[in-house]
């Protein structure tokens, strides 16, 4: 021993002689790295890593273990444990304790001053609630991470303290959705929700992590769990994700989420990004936390990774779904793939998780948007997991795959009456994921596109497997092939042990799956190439030994029938044994299913409807419809290509039961009947006391129609009636909210319109609005809007006077709801006006005194009031004048110079409300009224 002693320090001292004069010729200043990673000075005394090594040329993965790797710093930087060979390196240096800090923090250390302080999270082993050089702000003993607060001046004593093992900066998070663009067609969520109707999730618990969402919302009524976990702060992003997720559907039809029955919960991400205290998830049964949010691009395994993989792998039913990020054109300033844009940035070091489920964004048509996310992680496994449908931000996509777990958690309590492993579900889930023929899967994709009826097919029919490996031993089960099968799909989950904070690989547990078909060929997993250039990362899939993932997947087209043997080997188990978990599925040769519209849905007329398959066949096909069972059919498209799975179809303007038809050369395939529908336009005719009247448009050939009040959590039928009005009696029904449908005469009910809530549309006891406006000849132009005339008998127009109120005139109410008084008799001043209404048994109702200042010099007039397509503006002189037109709350929504004595305002622009209407002559505002746009 003491022989081999004296051979191998010579060895190492030539080395680091070696290596260091080559070190000194390098002009740092272009570098700076040495300046962050490097000790003091490299000698003897130290023959032992860590290095700070920068490497010729970008080094194999298989090298960079071989040399002991402790972190990527860059593509040519790393933190070795030994040194390579002085031809293959630029420089070495021994190596500080900075690398144990994120780039980040190193960067935030550089700018501080002297005497500055900084507060940072770290992940280390406190004892007695003292750690030297910090003040210990808060300690999460479950996950040893801590935030502290560092002395600059002690900032290389305390990053050198082996209690710490690494340290990063305090991140806040951001949300990752523009705009609310709903869509369960995309990923088959409606046709999974008509073939699966007991699965509604009403036996599953979701948080949504973020700040809280809109708890009173009526697609989210009566469902909420609440918790000291809770945001003190509102936002509409969480109630868009929720809604995504859990919404009932009760506004209308984007108010649908994926789970309609699930229960809610709200998390708070703004004092921690750590996973949320265990007694949170147990004592609310959660079983699904969705994360539709992020940060800066982190390509390291951080505190948040290790403690969301520590997390999972001990309590293993509980899944984390999170959106891969909205950052997807760019590159990261740091890690093995440094400088590489469109590859590895996902958003937040807790998407470098093992056991997490990670969701990139796609459009409708299940095209992968640019500003997705994508891999690889920062050791070079597949990201995102799969994809959904998410055109404006990724959010709507994890939040779409949250409530997707929520429905397999549901289906398999139902099933099995015991909770379902997390792994399983990511195995599921993935396993499940639809990709394009031809497609393999890819760092922008991960393996496919999210796929509800497949993955509850899956569950429904038992198609998984389990199992425990141990090091070094085979686990084998025997899966029966069908004949005419075009593709077999086998995918590998477990939940793996978390790795050290920053550790330079994950992986803790290496399992491999093969797979041996009846003609004996064997099959390996796909496996891509991790390799730091963007022209390897974008190289197909190919088959292969996969030793960096927890999830493997093997695929075989037109695999040979009968029995086929499936293995999973524990290649390297330090401890222990490994659950796994096992998912597969067939694709049979020339199969074909209309996917959208499901069977019995209701399509909306005059819109844009995806018609959606899923098919083996190829070639070109024709579209066409049938509202007569089939006897003739109308068309909507020809020399469509099949496999291209999707058409946009403009609905035409019906009431009907309809069908439709995939023509192929051969063949034709024709769809389960379903229904076009209006949507019908429910109003408040009146909200008196004691009841109110709701009125809707006539649906030609409509038998009928079905009106709808809110429960404690959906709506439900209340009436039908074969008018057009439904009169209210508030003792009756305590409910605010109402919707309506028509009803055919063979008796399917159509489209429900939106849910209304009649106390909030501005329309009193009969009186919807009474506007008072000074005309040009300085009389006074009331104008009166009535809800409805339901039950009215006549009214007076009414002025006060210094000896009460005067009558003016009256009128008996008819065919319109709009009526005009013109008051000859004004006097200088403030004019107060009023209606008062007489019922049909003799009571009376008043409206709100409206005013109008008589001011004589004022020569303008504005007319219609209320107005519809346009206003007319008259002006007694030629003048040049400003028009600006304001809302309730200010803000400018039209303005337009005026010359003419008469000009025409276009109103088609604006919506529905009051505004005001202003005059400027001169920069002086000399005319200024409210007017009402209606329909």
């Amino acid at each position: 021993m003491k022989l081999i002693t004296v051979k191998i320090w010579p060895l190492l001292a030539l080395l680091l002689y070696s290596c260091y004069p080559v070190a000194a010729q390098q002009k740092i200043m272009a570098d700076t790295i040495p300046a962050r990673y490097a000790a003091d000075t490299v000698t003897l005394s130290h023959p032992n890593g860590p290095f700070l090594v920068k490497f010729k040329t970008t080094p194999k993965a298989a090298a960079l273990q071989q040399y002991g790797l402790m972190q990527s710093i860059t593509r040519q930087h790393y933190i070795l444990q030994q040194l390579p060979a002085d031809s293959l390196i630029v420089y070495c240096y021994r190596a500080s304790q900075a690398y144990k800090a994120s780039a980040m923090l190193l960067a935030q250390v550089e700018k501080a001053g002297p005497q500055d302080s900084m507060m940072m999270q770290i992940r280390c082993t406190i004892s007695g609630g003292h750690l030297p050089y910090a003040s210990v702000q808060r300690y999460t003993a479950q996950y040893s991470t801590a935030v502290v607060k560092v002395k600059k001046q002690d900032w290389p004593a305390f990053i050198s303290q082996p209690a710490i093992s690494f340290a990063d900066i305090i991140r806040h998070p951001s949300t990752e959705i523009i705009i609310n663009t709903s869509n369960l067609t995309a990923n088959r969520i409606n046709i999974a929700q008509q073939q699966f109707p007991l699965i509604r999730g009403q036996r599953v618990s979701v948080s949504v992590k973020e700040d809280l969402f809109d708890t009173t919302d009526i697609d989210l009524l009566g469902r909420y769990l609440s918790s000291s976990y809770t945001s003190s702060q509102n936002s509409s992003h969480a109630l868009i994700m929720a809604t995504l997720i859990g919404g009932a559907g009760n506004s209308g039809d984007k108010g649908l989420g994926v789970a309609p029955e699930v229960k809610l919960s709200s998390a708070d991400f703004n004092s921690s990004l750590l996973p949320d205290d265990n007694n949170y998830y147990t004592q609310g049964n959660i079983t699904v936390q969705n994360h539709s949010y992020g940060t800066a691009i982190e390509n390291y395994y951080g505190t948040e990774a290790v403690a969301y993989d520590q997390q999972i792998h001990e309590a293993d039913t509980i899944v984390h779904v999170y959106s891969s990020g909205n950052i997807g054109t760019q590159a990261s300033t740091s890690g093995r793939y440094q400088g590489l844009a469109n590859y590895a940035n996902l958003s937040g070091n807790f998407k470098q998780a093992k056991n997490v489920i990670v969701a990139g964004g796609t459009d409708d048509a299940l095209n992968m948007m640019a500003l997705s996310s994508r891999g690889p992680a920062y050791d070079g496994r597949i990201k995102p997991d799969i994809t959904a449908y998410g055109q404006d931000g990724t959010s709507g996509a994890a939040a779409l795959t949250s409530g997707v777990v929520a429905l397999l958690q549901d289906a398999w309590r139902q099933q099995y009456n015991t909770p379902l492993s997390s792994a399983l579900v990511k195995a599921v889930i993935i396993n499940s994921a639809q990709r394009a023929a031809g497609l393999l899967p890819a760092y922008d994709r991960g393996y496919g596109n999210l796929h509800a009826l497949a993955a509850l097919q899956t569950i429904r029919d038992h198609r998984v497997l389990q199992g425990e490996a141990g090091n070094q031993k085979e686990s084998t089960f025997q899966i029966t092939v069908p004949a005419g099968i075009q593709e077999l799909k086998v995918t590998l989950c477990w939940n793996d042990p978390p790795a050290a904070v920053n550790a330079p690989q994950a992986l803790i547990n290496d399992l491999d799956l093969t797979a041996v078909t009846a003609d004996r060929r064997t099959w390996q997993p796909w496996v891509l190439s991790s390799y730091p250039l963007a022209d390897s990362l974008a190289l197909p899939a190919k088959r292969g030994r996969d030793s960096i993932n927890n999830t493997e997947q093997i695929s075989i087209l037109q695999p040979a029938s009968g029995i086929m043997q499936l293995t999973v080997k524990g290649t390297r188990i330090p401890s222990g044994t490994q659950p796994f978990y096992l998912a597969y599925e067939f694709t049979p040769v020339k199969t074909f299913q209309w996917q959208n519209p499901a069977p019995e849905r209701i399509l909306g007329a005059g819109q844009t409807l995806p018609l959606q398959w899923q098919t083996t066949y190829s070639g070109n096909s024709d579209i066409s419809y049938s509202t007569d069972s089939g006897r003739t059919w109308l068309p909507i498209a020809q020399q469509v290509p099949v496999q291209q799975g999707l058409y946009n179809w403009q609905v035409p303007e019906l009431f009907s039961k309809v069908w439709l038809k995939l023509t192929l050369t051969d063949t034709s395939f024709v769809s389960a009947p379903c229904y076009i529908s209006p949507t019908l336009t429910i109003h408040t005719g009146f909200n008196c006391t004691d009841s109110v009247l709701l009125y809707w448009n006539t649906q030609p050939n409509a038998a009928g129609y079905q009106l709808y009040t809110l429960g404690n959590e959906q709506l439900m039928p209340y009436s039908q009636t074969r008018d057009t009005f439904a009169f209210i009696s508030k003792s009756a029904v305590k409910s605010l909210y109402f919707a309506v449908s028509p009803i055919a005469t063979t008796g399917w009910t159509g489209m429900r319109s939106y849910a209304l809530n009649y106390s909030q549309q501005g329309v009193g006891c009969y009186i919807e609005n009474l506007l008072a406006d000074k005309t040009t000849d300085n009389k006074v132009l009331l104008s009166l809007t009535l809800g409805s005339d339901y039950h009215l008998k006549k009214f007076y127009w009414e002025r006060l006077s210094a000896r009460g109120w005067l009558l003016l005139g009256e009128q008996s109410t008819g065919t319109v709801l709009n009526f005009n008084y013109l008051d000859n008799s004004v006097t200088e001043g403030l004019q107060r006006y009023r209606v008062k209404l007489e019922t049909t048994d003799g009571q009376f109702i008043y409206s709100d005194p409206v005013t109008v200042e008589m001011l004589i010099n004022n020569n303008i007039l504005l007319f219609p009031n209320p107005a519809a397509a346009q206003l007319y503006i008259l002006d007694k002189e030629t003048r040049s004048r400003k028009m600006v037109i304001t809302d309730m709350s200010g803000r400018i929504v039209l303005q337009r110079n005026l010359e003419d004595t008469q000009e025409i305002v276009p109103l088609q622009q604006l919506a529905n409300g009051i505004y005001n209407c202003s005059i400027y002559l001169d920069n002086k505002r000399i005319f200024s009224r409210q007017f009402v746009k209606q329909p």
